[in-house]
């Protein structure tokens, strides 16, 4: 069974490899096509847009890595069948628990592998890509209002930043503090040309600062050299102005989404982008248990490529169904677990269905 087992593994793992290096070379042909009108623009080159493309592919790879497991799965014991392997197999005394269990590995094995790419490698490339391509159009961080970033800071200051360093989000330009009472009335504004965050402190350092006191009808004007201004904010809440919340690390999401709430702002998104992220790699085990339903026991008077193309269809099904659970649970406001569980439980049973009318 150790050599059956690893037979089958290393023909799951080419196929699956093979088809993940597809999909990535497809979709980097995909997004090169639109990205085709930037290059010329500033110092974005053609190498600077093939540079862009490579560090986007951890992302892909993240997203299509359920999809590759099924298609590689089926593809690898349709093939065995084809070849009377299969029959081979279970004449030979293998049953169909024991294949489970090896295909169970499988699947498990890919889910490491996609929780380490959606938690490590594909958020940093992201941001890496993201801020790579703004420098070479020689554009500052993209926000929706000219005017710069807006956000509370505690339940009674708001502030406003209008330039962040792509390069080092510890440093920050055109700030302006807006403090105000419990009646909502302005109690003290506050203008400095620039910040460096002090991670010690948990502090930002402001420089050139104006701070205008409002006392009654009488305005209080101050210049300080110095200027520590404790925040809520930290430099890792930039990073949501550069990447989606979709391609943000789970820590960095619940950091965030702690500061959404600190500040009574609304966290659907953020909480649906979590639990999408801590529930999408357990899709891998889904995938390897579906294939199971499409392996005959000999491939006689068996259309093996229509079998084929029902998998692929069940997996690109999965794939977009949880986009748009995803999209129309934040147009609607439901509820965060349930939206981001129901595609991958829904799978997860269906497996086990499978498995289960198979073994009957």
């Amino acid at each position: 069974m150790k050599i059956l087992s690893r037979y089958i593994l290393k023909k799951c793992m080419l196929n699956t490899t093979m088809l993940l290096f597809a999909f990535a070379v497809i979709y980097t042909i995909v997004t090169a096509i639109p990205e085709l009108g930037d290059v010329g623009k500033g110092n974005y080159t053609t190498l600077s847009m093939f540079v862009y493309l490579g560090a986007l592919l951890p992302g892909y790879i993240y997203l299509l890595t359920p999809l590759a497991v099924l298609i590689g799965v089926m593809t690898t014991m349709l093939g065995l069948v084809k070849n009377s392997e299969y029959a081979i197999m279970r004449t030979s005394g293998i049953s169909l628990k024991d294949i489970t269990h090896v295909l169970a590995i499988f699947g498990i094995f890919f889910t490491f592998v996609t929780f380490a790419l959606g938690e490590v490698i594909a958020p940093s490339a992201s941001h890496f890509a993201k801020l790579y391509k703004l420098n070479k159009l020689n554009q500052q961080v993209s926000t929706e209002l000219s005017s710069g970033v807006w956000s509370k800071d505690g339940e009674h200051s708001i502030i406003n930043i209008k330039q962040i360093n792509q390069n080092d989000s510890q440093n920050i330009s055109g700030i302006q503090i807006f403090n105000f009472t419990e009646n909502q009335q302005l109690q003290r504004y506050i203008t400095a040309d620039s910040g460096h965050y002090n991670s010690k402190e948990h502090a930002w350092e402001l420089e050139r600062v104006t701070v205008y006191n409002y006392v009654g009808y009488k305005i209080a004007i101050t210049k300080p050299t110095n200027y520590s201004w404790p925040s809520t904010i930290d430099p890792s809440y930039f990073n949501v102005l550069v990447i989606s919340p979709e391609d943000m690390p789970a820590l960095g999401l619940i950091q965030y989404i702690r500061h959404l709430k600190t500040n009574n702002q609304a966290t659907n998104r953020h909480e649906i982008a979590l639990w999408s992220k801590l529930l999408y790699p357990i899709a891998c085990i889904s995938m390897a248990f579906i294939a199971i339903g499409f392996i005959p026991n000999n491939g006689r008077n068996i259309n093996l490529s229509a079998k084929l193309f029902i998998g692929i269809l069940i997996g690109i099904t999965f794939f977009f169904s949880n986009k748009l659970i995803g999209y129309m649970a934040v147009l609607f406001d439901w509820n965060a677990i349930l939206s981001a569980t129901i595609p991958t439980v829904i799978l997860f049973a269906a497996g086990w269905i499978v498995i289960l009318k198979k073994e009957a």
